[in-house]
């Protein structure tokens, strides 16, 4: 799937899957400390139900959190057909972040109609895929812990730790989609 770099199939180790997906947004691997691989049944009960289940995070943090939820592209970059980008969802018509994000997808697998959504940086990538009806399947592969004072935690500028998972979406049975989605629990 992804050219230059390592793809989360490829992945032996938690860790491994985490610095390749992040490796063009946070090129010091200071940017990841604070992180720890967790089982998902070690997960505190609220962060199971935001992490643990093969639905897409926009529609589980807008069931959650009771609204639904914004993009902000924070950063992105293409590499032929590889694009990737980091990103916050805050709940919408607030200031509020629900989660932060690092999405690595190969364009190859997408629609031209998908393609201009994703492109277009205006609406979340999970209610682009429902919306342009595209067949998925989300697959969570590693979960994680991140301390308070983990740079993947200050997007939530509450001060406590954080969870989040690794993994696959699958679109039309190729694996075109890998993220990292770190969440908090934290309502308004």
């Amino acid at each position: 799937m992804m050219a230059e770099t390592q793809t989360i199939r490829e992945c032996a180790t938690a860790e491994e899957a985490l610095h390749s997906l992040c490796d063009w947004f946070f090129e010091d691997r200071l940017s990841m400390e604070g992180c720890d691989p967790i089982a998902a049944g070690e997960l505190p009960r609220a962060y199971r139900e935001l992490l643990v289940h093969t639905e897409h995070m926009t529609e589980r943090l807008a069931a959650y959190h009771g609204r639904p939820v914004e993009l902000i592209v924070l950063n992105h970059e293409q590499r032929g057909e590889i694009y990737s980008r980091n990103v916050l969802l805050q709940l919408a018509g607030t200031q509020h972040v629900v989660e932060f994000g690092v999405v690595r997808m190969d364009l190859r697998f997408m629609s031209p109609q998908v393609r201009r959504g994703i492109l277009a940086h205006e609406i979340p990538l999970g209610a682009i895929l429902i919306t342009n009806e595209v067949m998925r399947r989300i697959e969570p592969k590693w979960y994680f812990r991140f301390s308070a004072d983990a740079p993947m935690s200050a997007h939530f500028g509450d001060g406590a730790e954080a969870y989040g998972r690794v993994g696959l979406i699958h679109c039309e049975n190729q694996p075109a989609i890998e993220l990292l989605e770190v969440v908090t629990d934290r309502r308004l």
